[in-house]
């Protein structure tokens, strides 16, 4: 009889949803600043690097509240600082939104990717510039960021093509000369 509830325990305790509702709870604990439930949950555990339906994180949610305590316990529980979401945001993304300096600085030292490029491919840095402060620019840039490239020339069109070559063409008969007869 024992074994039966030993195994029943087990069996719920590893229960997909049961870890999806701790996973839950150490995301609201990380967004509400709850130090003592999050490391509480982490010491039981819990995947620091677990995601919600979308993608998101604990660290994600930290960083987007400006949370630093909550984003400094993650880190020393080994949170993945490139991981991302369903929409290919990472954690340095969120922080660009609430702007805190010191949680993108924790990030950019815990080696979070500086040229990361959300899911419509815009490198953090011309999000940084649309939303974020001269400072965080900065930070940025000087931990290697680099813009958007340039876009390539557009092709010629044929009838870009046709007028040069008829432009190229009457540029060489002017320069002719002409043959003289004896």
């Amino acid at each position: 009889m024992k074994y039966k509830n030993y195994l029943l325990m087990f069996m719920l305790a590893s229960s997909p949803q049961l870890h999806a509702e701790e996973g839950k709870d150490l995301f609201l604990a990380a967004m509400n600043g709850k130090e003592d439930r999050l490391v509480t949950l982490l010491n039981q555990g819990i995947d620091v690097n677990s995601k919600n339906a979308s993608g998101r994180t604990a660290l994600m949610a930290a960083c987007f509240s400006g949370n630093i305590h909550s984003v400094k316990t993650l880190l020393a529980y080994g949170a993945n600082v490139n991981t991302t979401d369903n929409m290919g945001n990472v954690a340095l993304m969120d922080a660009l939104i609430f702007g805190d300096v010191d949680i993108i600085d924790l990030l950019i030292k815990a080696g979070a990717d500086v040229n990361v490029q959300d899911a419509q491919k815009v490198p953090i840095l011309e999000r940084a510039k649309k939303i974020s402060s001269e400072n965080v620019i900065k930070m940025l840039e000087a931990a290697g960021a680099k813009g958007a490239e340039p876009p390539p020339p557009p092709e010629p069109t044929a009838e870009e093509l046709a007028a040069k070559a008829a432009a190229e063409k009457a540029e060489a008969e002017k320069n002719e000369k002409p043959k003289k007869k004896h």
